[in-house]
């Protein structure tokens, strides 16, 4: 494990030991294996997250049949309630067979409790529960973590990622990693399940000789998230972002179970690529919360999976007016606290072309974002970017945007779709300066891309931010400096490999 000598030392709230018993295991979960709870009532997973109006949530998962464990929280039980049961063999769970991730099975049950805002010392069973700072100085990013198989019956599918590969799949890695920088915070941009479906004979059966777990259900879930996910779970509270990966029709009926801000809704029956397929409109979209870190910073969490970013304004016209509603928090902040938007599917990227019409999202931000609004932290493109940008005289201003996109899933570098595709040459498209091209409109100042697998550790000296840019190992890829004034991030670019 590497060392992190100019690390300071751990707050108080990250009780010795809660990680050094899951990192080793976490590694061995490459394929599906998983370790058992030391009861019938264990939770099998359970973690602290972060929700909108100050909250904190207790979350925790168990086993078809077993109760919800109770908190005891400065001293005082707490029992976690049922947030979403167990699905059961004798339900009916699909109206049509070609739509498995419609009610897909979930032999477990999901609880929750809120967690009081004071909070000192929580244990579930034996284990100390992370609990949130008031005034976080370390914090974890990472983004599209799944092992990517979606395999059609025939023809072109995506590339099959390795997931019993370590480094082919190093997300285990990764999370492993990112505990051992002892974070006050994690933040996930999105995409957690990637394990879909696999109905290709000649190209399946070799991974179900290997037992390489696949489907939207419990074990899927747990295989490509939670298992490999445990050391980094107990390291520290979490805030999710709702991924495409986590629409409705695909892993949503995952995310509403185990990781939504809101309470528990089942997803309805909408299947990929039809004309049936999520929207923002019916994908049970959540409204944009805050999060105030401190008397320093606030985040604004926002949900747009759904959205077809890839469409101009005129063919999503009703997706402005649920942006505008959605995101309408970003009016009502502060205006002399900084702001970070963390959101899914970032406002400007390479993958959309550079001659697109602006696209509701990007109409949405032309009218105007709050002057404090600093950075915005992405995923979606599986790379690690960032773009800065001037504004000419006349010109709207623009936060300086970072991609956090790398960490486990398939490389935009191993896709031959990507712009990104590197065909065999490592690192023949990553970039130290942008291309020439517009961004709705606009041209970058600077910024760079990095096809390498990663996660970014940011910290807090005094009232500025630092980053560094980690590999799945904990080695140093590049360093940054955030200068919130400027709305600028600025990364050294690595050597060539």
């Amino acid at each position: 494990m590497p060392r992190f000598r100019n690390l300071p030392r751990p707050h108080a709230t990250h009780p010795a030991g809660c990680h050094s018993a899951t990192l080793l295991a976490a590694l061995c979960l490459l394929a599906g294996c998983a370790t058992r709870p030391a009861g019938e009532d264990a939770p099998l997973h359970h973690w602290t997250q972060l929700g909108p109006g100050g909250s904190s949530s207790l979350r925790s998962i168990v086993a078809d049949g077993s109760d919800c464990p109770s908190a005891i929280v400065d001293g005082v039980r707490v029992p976690l309630q049922p947030r979403a049961s167990a699905t059961t063999a004798s339900e009916t769970r699909r109206p049509t067979p070609d739509n498995p991730a419609f009610r897909p099975d979930f032999a477990v049950t999901a609880c929750e409790a809120t967690l009081p805002a004071r909070a000192r010392e929580v244990r579930i069973g034996n284990e100390a529960m992370p609990i949130p700072v008031s005034d976080p100085r370390r914090i974890v990013v990472v983004g599209d973590t799944g092992c990517r198989v979606k395999v059609p019956a025939s023809g072109p599918a995506d590339p099959i990622q390795d997931c019993a590969s370590a480094s082919d799949w190093p997300w285990p890695r990764i999370a492993a990693a990112a505990a051992a920088t002892q974070p006050d915070l994690v933040i996930h941009v999105g995409d957690y399940h990637y394990r879909e479906y696999c109905d290709d004979p000649a190209k399946c059966q070799p991974l179900r000789e290997r037992g390489v777990v696949i489907g939207y259900g419990w074990p899927g879930w747990r295989t490509d998230f939670f298992a490999p996910a445990t050391p980094l779970l107990a390291a520290a509270p979490w805030i999710f972002v709702r991924g495409n990966h986590e629409n409705c029709d695909r892993g949503g009926e995952g995310w509403m179970r185990f990781l939504s801000p809101l309470p528990y809704q089942q997803c309805g029956n909408q299947a990929y690529r039809t004309a049936g397929q999520s929207t923002l409109g019916n994908n049970l979209t959540a409204d944009a919360y805050r999060v105030d870190l401190g008397e320093l910073l606030t985040l604004v969490v926002a949900d747009n999976a759904a959205f077809a970013d890839y469409l101009p304004l005129s063919q999503t016209a009703d997706d402005l007016a649920i942006f505008r509603r959605s995101l309408r928090t970003l009016a009502t902040l502060p205006a002399d606290r900084p702001l970070w938007l963390l959101i899914h599917k970032p406002l400007w990227y390479g993958l959309l072309p550079a001659d697109a019409q602006p696209n509701a999202l990007q109409t949405f931000v032309r009218d105007g974002l709050p002057a404090n609004l600093q950075f915005v932290f992405a995923g979606h493109e599986h790379a690690f970017a960032t773009i800065n940008f001037t504004a000419a005289a006349g010109a709207t201003w623009r936060p300086a945007q970072v991609i956090v996109g790398g960490s486990g899933t398939q490389l935009e570098a191993f896709d031959p779709q990507s712009p990104l595709y590197e065909a065999g040459v490592p690192g023949s498209r990553e970039r130290s300066e942008p291309d020439a091209r517009l961004y709705d409109g606009v041209a970058a100042s600077s910024g760079i891309v990095l096809n390498r697998y990663s996660f970014l550790l940011l910290e807090r000296e005094d009232q500025a931010w630092r980053g560094t840019l980690l590999d799945a190992d904990g080695r140093t890829v590049s360093r940054c400096r955030l200068d919130g004034a400027e709305r600028r991030i600025d990364c050294g670019f690595p050597a060539r490999r």
